[in-house]
């Protein structure tokens, strides 16, 4: 079953501008910690079912997550949650520790924020016993990365007016972008241009 088969895509720079100065770098863009996990909070219910089959026993088994969440430190990111679990009569609560991976693509100008691995025992009780039957990855349901538009979309023009009464027209970018993962945030850090932009202009001879 997937129930997660969407594209989150916000438009960073106007929801969350956090652009301040740092050594060798002159713009960097921050992703909180918190903004992730409200993703979830506005997604709603996770939660999935499939079938298992054990010996000639066949049936279906739910989970549920509890509060999922992404934590960022340095140099890691990780995922948490707590996960119901229901398997015909018999039902447990587990914590499940998954992993995280975050990059940036400065093709797409995308940060990448993506669950790779979230793990939980699938268990059944079998002649009175509990007998486990094999984990269930919950990253399978996370197919589409959380998606953030990096600095590369700052790129501003500005015209300016020389005494002599001509024009420059002036080409702001960032270049050179790199990703850190720090404690509670990841960041993106760019250097800036500034280019003139020449335009061309045809003159007719009287």
């Amino acid at each position: 079953m997937s129930f997660f088969r969407k594209t989150i895509l916000f438009s960073f720079l106007f929801i969350f501008p956090f652009f301040t100065k740092a050594q060798n770098q002159d713009l960097i863009v921050t992703l909180k910690e918190s903004v992730l996990n409200k993703m979830f909070s506005a997604i709603g219910d996770i939660k999935g079912t499939s079938t298992y089959s054990f010996m000639f026993i066949e049936g279906n088994y739910t989970w549920d997550m509890i509060n999922p969440r992404i934590k960022l430190h340095a140099n890691k990111a990780s995922f948490e949650s707590d996960v119901k679990v229901k398997v015909g009569k018999h039902d447990y609560l587990i914590k499940v520790d998954g992993l995280v991976e975050i990059c940036y693509e400065p093709t797409t100008n995308l940060i990448y924020v993506e669950i790779t691995k979230a793990e939980f025992p699938l268990n059944i009780i079998f002649l009175g016993n509990l007998k486990h039957l094999w984990d269930v990855d919950l990253a399978k349901y996370f197919e589409t990365p959380f998606t953030f538009e990096g600095p590369l979309t700052m790129g501003t023009e500005m015209v300016f007016t020389m005494p002599d009464g001509t024009s420059k027209t002036i080409y702001c970018h960032p270049l050179n972008c790199g990703v850190k993962i720090a404690e509670k945030q990841v960041t993106v850090s760019a250097e800036t241009e500034f280019v003139e932009r020449k335009i061309n202009t045809l003159t007719e001879k009287k």
